[in-house]
């Protein structure tokens, strides 16, 4: 829940919408998850005594808008100040939110990408975008992948089993138009 949260926090930071954590509580006691967490409190982890004690939930929100704001400032998405509590959307985030990278996508990105990577890296290094991470490899699959692997115009160093390596395989065979069995 948090995660898709994060990303269209740092959405409406970059369109303007949101400059403060205030500012951003109130957007999010707008979203159908706020209607979620009214009508099934437990489930979101909401006790029925603080459900009880705060009705519109504001500290449950402005604790969900806290850390998603930690979570987009750590990654380098925007600027956030905890004591005024005012937020800045940076380049970055704007590159987030204009091509629908994952805040985690672009952590990884931060964390990884440097001068000197080479074009092994930089395929390993998109191929471990959160975006790929539900990408499963079958059984059925193996076969074919252990082929257009080997056809990979760059080496793969990852198992073949690992969903990165499933990606790095599929995004060379679509990019050298590499046929399919």
């Amino acid at each position: 829940m948090i995660s898709r949260l994060t990303d269209m926090l740092n959405a409406e930071i970059v369109l303007g919408t949101v400059s403060s954590v205030s500012e951003a509580t109130n957007w999010l006691g707008y979203t159908f998850l706020f209607v979620r967490m009214l009508k099934n409190p437990t489930l979101y982890g909401i006790t029925h005594e603080q459900a009880r004690a705060d009705p519109l939930l504001e500290q449950r929100r402005a604790d969900l808008i806290h850390t998603a704001c930690v979570l987009l400032d750590k990654a380098g998405l925007i600027k956030y100040d905890k004591r005024s509590g005012i937020i800045q959307a940076t380049e970055l985030g704007r590159i987030a939110s204009h091509f629908y990278c994952t805040y985690e996508s672009m952590q990884t990105y931060n964390k990884l990408l440097i001068e000197t990577c080479s074009d092994i890296d930089l395929f390993r290094i998109f191929s471990m975008s959160s975006e790929f991470k539900h990408l499963s490899v079958r059984d059925e699959e193996k076969l074919e992948l252990q082929k257009l692997a080997e056809h990979a115009p760059i080496p793969i160093k990852e198992n073949l089993d690992e969903a990165s390596a499933k990606t790095n395989v599929l995004l060379q065979a679509y990019i050298s138009q590499l046929k399919l069995d």
